[in-house]
């Protein structure tokens, strides 16, 4: 267990914090109540709170000052308590990535590395000659730990690509039920690390969050799309956006299915290419080109869009074109 930076702006709820006494990593801290001054540990930072873990009592409603270990002082109240846990929420949002860089820029500089951050992003798993979407939950220099759709074995080779980052080659340390923890071989250089998080806030603020989980949908009312138009393809001319690594472009989607989708652009793509194409209420979903026509490529998603999400693309898709 070791502290965890969030890019959330909400208070951390308690959770199970997993690990053991014997394995604790937790960032030391200072609370201050009027006079007195006590010694905490540092589990989950977000901009909106913190979770503390303290031997002292508090209680639900107090208010609390939280020093760190690099000086700053962070007024807020308690607002939750499990055990030996607190939430505290802050008076005001803090700027978590400042809090990073002046972590990083106090330690020794041949020794520098960042803290784990929490975030939720699709992402790749190739093992086995085989390409798996995944979602990540939280990140290091030294590995990403992920939700999987099966059980992984230990010390199998992997290489996972998240969305912006190139593909980085790992071996599997943990594997439990849908949850894994990938090692990079060799870690990542914490500054692409902080280039690579910087980018995925500015893309959430820009694109808004994906639907991970739609609801089924309704049996389509007249003039909807069916699952059939859905399965052969739907034609349209809808300005979207495609990444690939750090680049990034505009596309115009010509047609679209649950599974493909093809678009028309004057960037030099091979067949095989891994693209993260980003549509009106997707953040990025992966595909790979499967052909290419004069400056017309296909691409096939490697996960297939639940109907739901392409009625909500098409839904928005629509809305945005009404509104121009």
């Amino acid at each position: 267990m070791e502290t965890i930076y969030s890019l959330s702006g909400d208070v951390p709820v308690a959770d199970a914090p997993g690990g053991s006494d014997e394995d604790v990593a937790l960032w030391p801290g200072a609370l201050t109540s009027g006079s007195v001054r006590r010694a905490c540990s540092i589990r989950k930072l977000s901009a909106g709170g913190a979770i503390l873990h303290c031997d002292h009592e508090v209680e639900i409603g107090e208010r609390l000052e939280l020093e760190l270990m690099n000086g700053e002082h962070l007024a807020g109240r308690v607002v939750w308590r499990s055990g030996s846990e607190v939430g505290l929420s802050f008076d005001t949002q803090i700027d978590v990535f400042a809090i990073i860089a002046q972590d990083i820029v106090s330690q020794p500089g041949e020794r520098r590395r960042m803290p784990r951050v929490e975030l939720a992003c699709p992402a790749l798993l190739d093992l086995g000659g085989r390409s798996h979407p995944v979602t990540t939950r939280d990140v290091s220099q030294g590995g990403v730990k992920l939700n999987v759709p099966f059980t992984l074995s230990p010390e199998e080779k992997v290489t996972v690509t998240l969305d912006g980052l190139r593909p980085v080659d790992g071996v599997v340390r943990w594997s439990a039920g849908n949850l894994a923890g990938i090692a990079f071989l060799p870690e990542l250089r914490w500054q692409e690390l902080m280039l690579w998080l910087k980018e995925r806030r500015r893309n959430a603020i820009h694109d808004g969050p994906a639907p991970f989980a739609p609801a089924p949908p309704a049996a389509p009312a007249a003039g909807e799309t069916t699952p059939r138009e859905m399965d052969e393809g739907i034609a349209l001319n809808l300005p979207a956006r495609v990444r690939e690594g750090t680049r990034r472009w505009q596309i115009d989607v010509s047609s679209i299915t649950t599974r493909s989708v093809a678009f028309d652009s004057f960037a030099a793509l091979r067949i095989g290419s891994l693209l993260w194409v980003v549509l009106p209420g997707l953040e990025g979903w992966p595909a790979r080109i499967v052909s290419v026509d004069g400056y017309r490529y296909t691409c096939e998603f490697t996960q297939p869009l639940h109907p739901a999400v392409l009625e909500r693309v098409l839904a928005l898709a629509k809305s945005g074109a009404s509104d121009a």
